[in-house]
């Protein structure tokens, strides 16, 4: 996308994977700021199968949530600290 990675004042455009913080990205300074934001319910899960399932297509054959309810809620708290430390 036109602009996407320049990161001096010329940028438009920034694409993340916020709440994680990738220490590779550059950092940058900016006059201006608009967030957009998904649904961290909707984050959750499709981070959940990228990981599981090695891709951004495929949904798991079973609800992480009734197979694996102790490890379900475990992502979820985990998930939440990231997005509290991101919020931070």
């Amino acid at each position: 996308m036109k602009g996407e990675d320049i990161v001096d004042d010329t940028c438009w455009i920034i694409k993340t994977h916020s709440p994680w913080i990738m220490p590779e990205a550059p950092k940058f300074t900016c006059n201006k700021l608009l967030v957009i934001v998904r649904n961290p319910l909707d984050v959750m899960l499709s981070w959940l199968n990228l990981l599981c399932l090695a891709n951004h297509n495929s949904k798991a054959p079973f609800d992480y949530d009734k197979e694996y309810p102790e490890w379900w809620d475990w992502w979820v708290r985990d998930c939440t600290k990231h997005y509290k430390n991101w919020f931070r």
